[in-house]
Formats: C-alpha cells, sequence, structure tokens
C-alpha cells in the first residue's frame, strides 16, 4: 500500500457493545477450534495468543491477564476498542519485516515469511469473526492488496505416520474410572469414525440409538447416520454408566451432552485437545527410538480425523463414500490431504 493510498484510508468503521481485545480472542478460538474443515491450528502451543496479545499492543490496546477478561468484557462498551479501530495500514506495519525482528510467539526466533503469512491469517480470522458478529464493519487484513499480504504458506494436513497410527488403539485407556471411561469412548470415536471436533464437543446421548450415532450438524452434508463398533459401542455405555452414577440420571437424559469437563462443564477445545495429543504422544514415546526421528507436527484430534480419512482412501473406499461418512460436501473438502495419497 503506497503512502498516497494510506492517506485516503479511513480507521474501520466501529459498532457498539464489541467486546475487549482478548475477549474477543477467546470468543474466537472456541469457534475456530469447532470448525470441521480449514480451521487454524487451535492447539494450546500454536502461539497464536501470543500474536494477538502483541497485535494488541501495538495499537495501544491495553493486554488483560487472565483473572481480568471477564471484566474486561463489561467495560464501557459505547467506546470502541483499539482493535475495532485498526486499518490496513496498522497491520502492513505489524507485518513489515524490521532488522532484528524476532517472531511474536517464539522470543529469540527470528521471524520468516511463513510466520508473516499466519500472522495475517490469524488478524484476517479473527476479524472476520468480529464481522460476522456486527463488531467491525470492514476486515483491516482484507485491506491489503494480494501483493502486500505475505506469500502463502503450504496449506496441505497433517497426518500421523502409518505405524503409529496402527499403534494408537493400544494405548487408548481401558474404561475402568470415569475419567478414563470419558476418554476412551472420546478417542475411539475420533479414530473408528473420524467425527469432527466439534461434533464430539456437541454429541448429545439422544444422537445415539441401537448402536448407531445420528450426527445433526449444522449443514445438509453433516446430517448423517453412522454404524458404531461393538468396541466403540460397549465404550460409550460404559461412559454412560460412570456418568450416570457420577452426577446421575440427569447427566445421561436425551438432551445432555455426551461428553463434559471433570468440573462438569461443557468439553472444551483445550480439552479435546489435551485427550488427543496425550493418546499420541504416549504412543509416539512407546515406539522404537528409530521410528521416533519423524516429527509429530500435529497431535490434536483434527490430526486423528485427517488420518483416519487418508486410512480409508488408501484401503480402497471410495471418494463418495468417505465424502458422505466424514459430512462433507463435496471431494473438494478432502484436496488438503492429496499429497499422502
Amino acid at each position: 500500500m503506497s503512502s498516497s493510498s494510506a492517506e485516503h484510508f479511513h480507521s474501520t468503521p466501529v459498532t457498539q457493545q464489541a467486546p475487549a481485545g482478548m475477549v474477543l480472542f477467546r470468543h474466537w478460538l472456541e469457534s475456530e477450534g469447532a470448525k470441521a474443515w480449514d480451521a487454524l491450528d487451535t492447539a494450546p502451543d500454536s502461539g497464536y495468543e501470543k500474536v494477538w496479545q502483541s497485535w494488541l499492543r501495538s495499537l495501544g490496546d491495553d493486554v488483560f491477564p487472565a483473572g481480568h477478561r471477564q471484566a474486561a468484557a463489561l467495560t464501557d462498551a459505547a467506546a470502541a476498542h483499539p482493535w475495532q479501530r485498526a486499518n490496513a495500514v496498522d497491520v502492513q506495519n505489524f507485518l513489515r519485516p524490521r532488522e532484528g525482528q524476532v517472531s511474536h510467539h517464539l522470543p529469540g526466533r527470528r521471524i520468516s515469511e511463513v510466520t508473516r503469512r499466519r500472522y495475517w491469517r490469524l488478524l484476517e480470522r479473527i476479524y472476520d469473526h468480529a464481522l460476522e458478529h456486527g463488531w467491525v464493519q470492514e476486515n483491516p487484513a482484507a485491506g491489503l492488496a494480494p501483493q502486500e499480504r505475505p506469500p502463502a504458506e503450504d496449506g496441505r494436513g497433517h497426518c500421523l505416520p502409518a505405524q503409529l497410527w496402527t499403534a494408537l488403539p493400544r494405548h487408548i485407556p481401558a474404561a475402568d474410572g470415569y475419567q478414563s471411561a470419558r476418554d476412551r469412548a472420546i478417542l475411539l470415536l475420533l479414530y473408528e469414525l473420524a467425527l469432527a471436533p466439534e461434533e464430539v464437543r456437541n454429541l448429545c446421548w439422544r444422537n445415539l440409538q441401537d448402536d448407531r450415532l445420528h450426527i445433526d450438524g449444522g449443514r445438509a452434508a453433516q446430517q448423517r447416520t453412522l454404524e458404531l463398533s461393538q468396541t466403540l459401542s460397549q465404550a460409550l455405555n460404559d461412559w454412560r454408566h460412570f456418568s450416570a452414577g457420577q452426577r446421575g440420571a440427569e447427566a445421561v437424559a436425551p438432551d445432555a451432552t455426551v461428553f463434559y469437563s471433570r468440573e462438569g462443564q461443557p468439553l472444551s477445545v483445550r480439552v479435546l485437545f489435551h485427550v488427543a495429543s496425550q493418546l499420541i504422544h504416549r504412543a509416539h514415546a512407546a515406539q522404537p527410538a528409530s521410528e521416533q526421528k519423524a516429527p509429530l507436527h500435529r497431535v490434536g484430534p483434527q490430526v486423528l480425523r485427517n488420518t483416519a480419512i487418508v486410512q480409508w482412501l488408501r484401503e480402497g473406499r471410495p471418494e463418495t463414500e468417505v465424502v458422505q461418512r466424514i459430512g462433507v460436501e463435496s471431494a473438494r473438502a478432502l484436496r488438503h490431504l492429496q499429497h499422502y495419497l
């Protein structure tokens, strides 16, 4: 963007009742982590929170500590937050290479073009989220011309090595207690059915009938019924037993969500990630040293879904069948995994 064009670029129009910066980030994080496809990596170690905090500081916004996030949401709603006033020039300045510049999320590491692209995509996604909720009227990250944006990064999905995938079932916990029964049911749903993360989190007991699982999705393609294996059906019944014993009949009522945290709260993206990553790391650590040389690029529920899809395709299942099983509209949704086939 030239200096002349910058002079004519007005601040992003704002609306009222918008959340403070860190509250917006948490709101977006939950939404992004629930996406079935094309989601950014919302794992705790992705570093996006630190990047967003750096962005807020670059705008002169206060970054509220964890204990004050709720209070931050209740500040004067009539006054626009600094993040709402950001424009394309602010984004360009935030992304501009500077001598000796280090990464916002990994102190000590020089910032690369791939990292700049990740930062730009983060801003674009969060402001799109704010746009959808009417908290801004324009996305400042979208105001950069294509040639001004950092070069595109590799959009390929990640899968686990075949030997690690085959080893995972041996490390899924037995249903010998309250939490282990829950985690076993979650992991088998991911491993055997390749459910999307938000489908696991939103599953209700009414969706389970006669060894079948009916998925109620927001899109027509997500509406589907899947057969449960005997192993998975038993795992869900075991969890139902432990859940009712711990929290009473209401916990297994038809409209009750199947999974929740130890505190009885809705199962969060972070808890789901923790359950999946523990299994993957446990299985990886148990492999021979010669098999541990390949780095684990992703260890969350999405990589389990990706790997299950790839295994089905490698086994020769038709793309049309796989598309129907995973609840997407067409085989185009599989393109990010083609390099594994």
